[in-house]
């Protein structure tokens, strides 16, 4: 463990030799989470089969790994009017925002139609749908997810605002007040961003007798809000603004003489007054962190569409006023707005009409670093949840899943992350894991595993160092020691890598994991007797407890004990099906379920009863042939929106 520890410390050191120096993502943090889990809704309205289909992921941050779930529902009052949509994809698909209520964890959508709009909830622990509204007119209309509420504005200007709850009118006029607008300094109050998760309501344009919004819009506290608004002198060519961030009084000025942009940024505290920034200057942009630690200043020397110069990010501590970080944006482009990760970590966003060719950057504020990320995952993200806090993870899309033979690696923090085509492993948690041992010699880095050895120079090894933690690219290296990437699956909102191992006879292969119960499926045939009894072949265990695929045939055991069944290439498909839930030795059937499939290549059951589980297993048996049935062996999988 010391030779380890001094490793690591030597490798940090030889870094610092070679590098110079409203949104609901983050929604109801849990601190101490046994599990790091994030969640996304889709929702898929399939107009053939007349059905909406719920489809949740969940991706697991200690692993990578990810889980996916189809729920249908065919109720004619849960169908939309149209599936003509304008808000969907050309699959008619579109994400819902996943919020965790004081009900639980569900997620909501709003779908545009030719003529109005549809509104949805899907509550996860229940595994129901519910058709909160359709309105049919084209209204302006808009969903505030994270505060259980949707707006309609009429065409004189008034907005009501509604509960998702219970579809009934709470609120009138008023602005709501994000925490997205106090980071951006749009405006101040005397809570900070985390106190006030859901925002805060005024009812009037002057900002008085304002409160924290609870979930469907019931009143909370009073809050003081102040809008933060540029004051422009009538009088001279100057302009500022003036805001108070926590007991800190920050205050720019911009003038204009002699055909140059002068900008004086000021911060107060204590009754001290210490000077931030001076110099030419177009633009001024201001913003806080949400918990009031760092203030970030963007000095933007040209602006608009003949915008030529990078803009100055300087990042400064709130509490001492003192510059921590300065840097040159990335792009000559113009700043929309930071999104605020955690007081440590965020992501600015640039204006472009192509952001797809110009990625976006998580930037670390305590190892001034940036690490670039796709854009069509930071896009989406913002409908995600996640279970955990972000505090010490600087890259928080696309977790990358490393696994060989049965094994999975399991990360003790940030997970492996792919970054400028490369894939950068967490060298402790991947070296332990396939029982590598490694040291530095005179700028090397030199492995051993087994009998085969790799020999990498530190200064040529791209790898990064955050919080003392060494995050090193995938390479020649691991291939020397008999790991090659086989597979490569990269998806939506992860990737795997699985590995093959030249070591996989040896003690050195990674360990498989340990699961108390596997799905197995086998053929099975009714005995002549008495009494109906089935006899079973050979069992195929698969890697799943809760669902199994065999010849075509999927079924799915969900939390709330109904079935999923997709049979698109059953050749009996378009009939009712009539399955049979049978003891777990084949001896008994326990009682038959009709599943209506006519017209239909997957249907969800009703629930089965509990007492046909035996330890938490049901055995389903759906009819292949006339003489074969295939018996589906699952575990009935248990909801808890932290675990994976």
């Amino acid at each position: 463990m010391i030779i380890r520890k001094c490793i690591a410390l030597l490798l940090i050191c030889s870094l610092l030799l070679t590098i110079h120096p409203e949104t609901g993502h983050s929604a109801a943090a849990t601190e101490g989470s046994k599990e790091k889990v994030r969640h996304r809704t889709t929702y898929i309205f399939d107009e053939r089969q007349q059905q909406v289909t719920v489809r949740t992921t969940v991706i697991s941050y200690d692993t990578g790994m990810k889980k996916v779930k189809e729920y249908d529902f065919t109720d004619s009052s849960l169908q939309p009017s149209s599936y003509r949509f304008t808000s969907t994809n050309g699959f008619n698909q579109q994400d819902g925002v996943v919020v965790d209520t004081p009900q639980g964890l569900k997620a909501y959508t709003l779908a545009y139609l030719n003529t109005g709009a549809v509104i949805y909830e899907y509550d996860y622990a229940s595994i129901k749908l519910r058709k909160i509204t359709e309105i049919k007119s084209n209204k302006w209309l808009k969903l505030w997810a994270k505060q259980g509420l949707y707006s309609v504005r009429s065409d004189n200007g008034d907005t009501q605002y509604y509960s998702l709850v219970d579809n009934k009118r709470v609120l009138s006029n008023g602005s709501i007040i994000t925490s997205q607008d106090v980071t951006d300094t749009k405006f101040s109050t005397n809570r900070s961003t985390s106190s006030t998760p859901l925002g805060v309501y005024c009812p009037d344009a002057k900002f008085t007798s304002c409160f924290t919004l609870l979930f469907g819009g019931l009143k909370g506290s009073p809050v003081k809000v102040t809008k933060n608004d540029i004051v422009y002198d009538t009088k001279q060519p100057v302009s500022s603004k003036t805001f108070m961030a926590g007991d800190t009084k920050i205050k720019w000025t911009s003038t204009y003489k002699e055909q140059t942009y002068r900008a004086v940024v000021e911060g107060n505290r204590g009754g001290k007054t210490t000077s931030l920034f001076k110099g030419e200057v177009r633009d001024i942009k201001t913003f806080v962190s949400p918990n009031l630690k760092y203030l970030v200043l963007i000095a933007d020397p040209s602006v608009g569409i003949k915008k030529t110069k990078a803009s100055k990010v300087l990042v400064y501590d709130l509490k001492t006023l003192k510059q921590v970080r300065s840097y040159e944006s990335l792009y000559r482009a113009r700043v929309e707005k930071i999104q605020w990760v955690s007081d440590d970590l965020y992501v600015i966003d640039y204006y472009f009409s192509n952001p797809q060719a110009y990625p976006p950057s998580f930037y670390y504020i305590p190892e001034g670093k940036h690490f670039k990320i796709e854009y069509s995952q930071y896009r989406d993200w913002v409908n995600y949840w996640d279970s955990f806090s972000y505090e010490g993870m600087f890259f928080l899309t696309l977790p990358v899943a490393i696994t060989s033979g049965e094994g999975v690696l399991r990360y003790n923090g940030q997970p492996t992350f792919y970054m400028n085509g490369l894939y950068y492993v967490p060298l402790e948690e991947f070296t332990n894991a396939f029982h590598i041992k490694y040291e530095i010699q005179g700028g090397d880095l030199l492995f051993v595993r087994n009998s085969r050895t790799s020999k990498l120079a530190v200064s040529q090894s791209k790898q990064q160092v955050v919080g003392g933690k060494v995050y090193l690219p995938l390479g020649q290296w691991n291939k020397d020691l008999g790991l090659k990437v086989s597979i490569a699956s990269k998806h939506v909102m992860n990737t795997e890598l699985q590995f093959s191992d030249e070591e996989r006879k040896t003690a050195a292969a990674m360990a498989p994991v340990p699961l108390p119960h596997r799905a197995t499926v086998e053929e099975v045939k009714q005995v002549a007797g008495e009494s109906v009894s089935f006899v079973g072949t050979q069992p195929y265990e698969m890697s799943n407890p809760d669902r199994a695929v065999f010849r075509n045939i999927e079924v799915v055991l969900n939390h709330n004990r109904t079935l999923r069944i997709r049979m698109q290439n059953y050749k009996n498909n378009g009939e009712m099906l009539h399955v049979k839930i049978l003891s777990n030795d084949y001896s008994k059937v326990l009682m038959d379920i009709p599943v209506d499939m006519r017209n239909r290549y997957e249907a969800t059951s009703t629930a089965i009863p509990t007492d046909v589980l035996e330890n938490g297993v049901a055995t389903i048996a759906i009819p292949y042939n006339p003489e074969l049935y295939l018996a589906y062996k699952l575990q009935l999988p248990v909801f808890d929106p932290n675990r994976f």
